[in-house]
C-alpha cells in the first residue's frame, strides 16, 4: 500500500464519527461498572468527553461528572491517571509559553487576568505553581487549541477557586460541549482567529499579486498537503503555488516534495520553512487565494490572517475548524474533495470578486475581540460582588498573544514582575516558533 492511500485511510479511521462515538460510549460504560481505580474511571470519563457528541451521551457525562466537580470531592482529579496526564502536557518547563498578563489585581479584591492559551500551559500552572493562591488574586482566560480540548487538564482545575475558568473555544460548537465541566469552565466564544491585527497587513493590489496559491499550515500530516497535490495535478502547469510552514517529525521540505512527486504534481513547488511572521504576512498579502485543507483542529489562525491580507480563503465544506464559520460569499469557498482541481480553478478565476478584508474588519478584529472578552469579564465580576475599576489591556495574536502597542507592553512590565515576584509565574517572552 502507498504512502498517501496509507494516510489517507489511517486519516479517515481517525476521523470516523460513529467509531469515536462508539469508543466514547464504551468508556462511560466502563466508569458506570466499575472497572478499575477511581482515578482511572474518570480518566475514562474525562477521554470520553472528547470523543463523544450525541446529546444524551454529553447530558449523562455531564451527570456523571458534576459530584466530583465539587470542592470537596474535586481533589481526585488531580491524582493518580488524572495527575499524569497533567505531567505529561505540562513537562518540566514551569515558563507559560503563549501567555500574556491583561490585568494586574487592585484594592478590595479586584481581581488581575492572565491570558494563557493551550492546554499545556494549563497543565503548567496544575503541576509547576501553587495555583490555588494565584487563582485567589487572578482569574484565567485561556483559548483551546484543538477542539475537542483536554478535558482531563480543565477538570484538574475543580476545588480550586469558587471563579470559573474562561476559556475560549476553538469551534462554535464547543460552546455547548464545554457543558460538561460547568460551573468549572466557562465558555467564551471568542476564537483565537478573532485577535488578528489589521494594522500588520498591507494587502497589494489584486492585479499585482504574484502567488497563485498559498498554503501557511505547519507539516504535519492533519493539514493535508496531499490534498492540494491531488487537486494540482489538474490545473495549470505554470501556476505559482507557495507552501510555508514548520518542519514536523519524519516530514520536511524533502518529505513534501517527495509526496508532490509521486502524485505527479506538474507545478514547481516553492517551500518555505521556519519563515518569520513578517515573511508569512508578506507572502498572505501577495498571494491570490488561500488553502485551508484540514478535516478537524482548533480555530486555525491562518484563515482570517488571509483575510486581512485581502486573500480569499478555500477550506473544506465538512471541515470540523473554527473558522470555517466565517467562510461566506465575501471571504471564500468551500470545497469537496471530489473535484477539488476544478473547484480551486474557478475560485482562482474569480478570486478577484472577494472581499475578506472589509467584512473581517467589520467582524473580527482584536478591537473587537478585546472589548467582548472585557464586557464579559466585567460583568461577571460586578455580578460576583467584586470590584471592577480598571478594564483588561487589549492584546491581539500575531503569532503568539501580544500586547497591540508597544506602550502597552512598557506599562505592563511592572505587573509582570509583580506576578514573578509573588507567584513565581514566568512568562516566556516570544520569538517566531511556528505557524498555521
Amino acid at each position: 500500500m502507498g504512502r498517501g492511500l496509507r494516510a489517507r485511510l489511517q486519516e479517515r479511521l481517525g476521523q470516523s464519527r460513529w467509531l469515536s462515538e462508539l469508543v466514547g460510549a464504551l468508556l462511560i460504560v466502563r466508569y458506570r461498572l466499575g472497572f478499575g481505580g477511581l482515578d482511572r474511571r474518570l480518566c475514562a470519563l474525562l477521554v470520553a468527553c472528547r470523543r463523544v457528541s450525541v446529546p444524551w451521551h454529553r447530558r449523562r457525562l455531564a451527570s456523571e461528572l458534576r459530584p466530583w466537580l465539587a470542592v470537596d470531592r474535586a481533589a481526585v482529579l488531580r491524582t493518580g491517571r488524572i495527575a499524569r496526564v497533567h505531567r505529561q502536557r505540562g513537562g518540566d518547563k514551569a515558563t507559560l509559553t503563549t501567555s500574556l498578563l491583561l490585568k494586574e489585581p487592585g484594592p478590595d479584591g479586584e481581581k488581575g487576568v492572565l491570558y494563557s492559551s493551550v492546554e499545556d500551559n494549563w497543565a503548567r500552572l496544575l503541576v509547576h505553581y501553587d495555583v490555588r493562591r494565584f487563582l485567589t488574586e487572578y482569574l484565567l482566560v485561556g483559548a483551546s487549541s484543538w477542539s475537542p480540548t483536554d478535558y482531563a487538564v480543565l477538570a484538574g482545575f475543580a476545588g480550586l477557586t469558587d471563579d470559573p475558568l474562561f476559556i475560549g473555544v476553538s469551534n462554535r460548537a464547543d460552546v455547548v460541549d464545554y457543558d460538561v465541566l460547568r460551573p468549572v469552565v466557562r465558555p467564551v466564544p471568542i476564537m483565537a482567529c478573532d485577535w488578528i491585527n489589521p494594522d500588520l497587513y498591507a494587502p497589494k493590489p489584486r492585479a499585482s499579486r504574484e502567488i497563485d496559491i498559498l498554503m501557511v499550515a505547519n507539516f504535519l500530516p492533519f493539514k493535508r498537503h496531499w490534498l492540494l497535490f491531488r487537486a494540482l495535478r489538474r490545473m495549470r502547469r505554470d501556476l505559482r503555488v507557495v507552501l510555508i510552514g514548520i518542519k514536523a517529525p519524519g516530514r520536511g521540505e524533502a518529505e513534501l516534495r517527495e509526496e508532490a512527486r509521486a502524485v505527479g504534481v506538474p507545478q514547481d513547488l516553492e517551500i518555505l520553512t521556519n519563515a518569520s511572521i513578517e515573511v508569512v504576512t508578506a507572502h498572505q498579502c501577495n498571494a491570490r487565494i488561500s488553502v485551508i485543507l484540514s478535516r478537524r483542529e482548533g480555530s486555525c489562525v491562518a484563515v482570517t490572517e488571509s483575510f486581512f491580507a485581502g486573500t480569499p480563503v478555500a477550506m473544506m465544506r465538512k471541515a470540523h475548524v473554527g473558522s470555517r464559520a466565517y467562510i461566506n460569499e465575501h471571504t471564500g469557498v468551500l470545497l469537496t474533495e471530489h473535484g477539488i482541481g476544478g473547484q480551486l480553478s474557478a475560485f482562482l478565476e474569480r478570486s478577484e470578486s472577494f472581499r475578506p478584508r472589509q467584512w473581517a474588519l467589520d467582524h473580527v478584529t482584536c478591537v473587537h475581540s478585546s472589548e467582548r472578552l472585557n464586557a464579559l469579564l466585567r460583568t461577571y465580576c460586578l455580578g460576583a460582588g467584586r470590584p471592577w475599576t480598571r478594564d483588561i489591556t487589549p492584546m491581539c495574536w500575531r503569532y503568539v498573544p501580544s500586547y497591540a502597542t508597544e506602550s502597552d507592553e512598557r506599562d505592563m512590565k511592572p505587573a509582570l514582575d509583580r506576578l514573578r515576584e509573588r507567584h513565581g509565574v514566568e512568562l516566556e517572552r516570544f520569538v517566531y516558533q511556528h505557524v498555521g
